[in-house]
């Protein structure tokens, strides 16, 4: 499978260690073709195509819209170079739909260049977070043993100076890149394994309000975790 596969990534890399970059192959956005992926439905469309290639009309039925807001959605990926006709697959009656790239990147730059668009985009990209992360609470319980136990949630609240940050990032890209290089092999037993990763500076508290010192959060885990932290294992 994939490894860049429904991902996006501003990251600049320099790998070390043989660490191939997951994307490589991803379509680096600007501020016209952003424009073509910063829409919730034409998001969701998009990370369909990047699983496997799929007709209009299948498209509508696996996310329940309508054949023309389908069709509307990917024409305008193609406008914009993001899909494109799949002739092999193909026939006189029905177009199939592939994607041209494997993932995408966000260049930081257009954050100042088109703060409205990437805004937008990256709403769209929360909304499937927030999709994804629903349905699999929905099976938490339910996984096999092991799996069950390996699954993971968890919110840190720290206090980091910028560049404790930019270190805190770059390794955080780094573990994540090489377990993407290791995995993929086919060996019995492997799984699809989602990764959802945001880190942001939040609003620093009134140090006279109740929030000044954060209360731990109830985990599961023997030992409190942190101030201001939480997790789910």
């Amino acid at each position: 499978m994939n490894p860049t596969t429904d991902e996006h990534d501003d990251t600049p890399r320099s790998h070390g260690g043989g660490v191939p970059d997951p994307f490589e192959n991803a379509a680096v956005l600007d501020a016209r073709s952003l424009r073509g992926l910063a829409h919730p439905l034409r998001m969701r469309v998009y990370q369909l195509l990047q699983k496997s290639p799929a007709t209009g009309k299948a498209v509508a039925e696996r996310l329940g819209v309508s054949s023309a807001s389908a069709s509307y959605h990917l024409r305008q990926l193609e406008a914009y170079g993001f899909i494109s006709e799949d002739p092999a697959l193909g026939t006189s009656r029905e177009r199939w739909w592939r994607a041209d790239h494997s993932g995408f990147r966000l260049p930081e730059r257009l954050d100042t260049e088109a703060p409205e668009l990437t805004t937008a985009l990256r709403h769209a990209i929360a909304a499937g977070w927030t999709e994804r992360l629903r349905a699999a609470v929905n099976e938490w319980s339910a996984q096999p043993e092991g799996w069950r136990e390996a699954q993971l949630m968890s919110d840190r609240t720290l206090r980091l100076t910028l560049g404790q940050m930019e270190r805190l990032r770059a390794e955080l890209v780094e573990v994540l890149d090489r377990h993407t290089a290791e995995g993929g092999t086919g060996e019995a037993g492997e799984r699809t394994v989602r990764v959802q990763l945001a880190a942001f500076p939040g609003a620093d508290p009134d140090p006279a309000s109740d929030e000044a010192v954060p209360e731990d959060v109830a985990t599961t885990s023997d030992e409190a975790p942190p101030s201001g932290a939480s997790r789910a294992l």
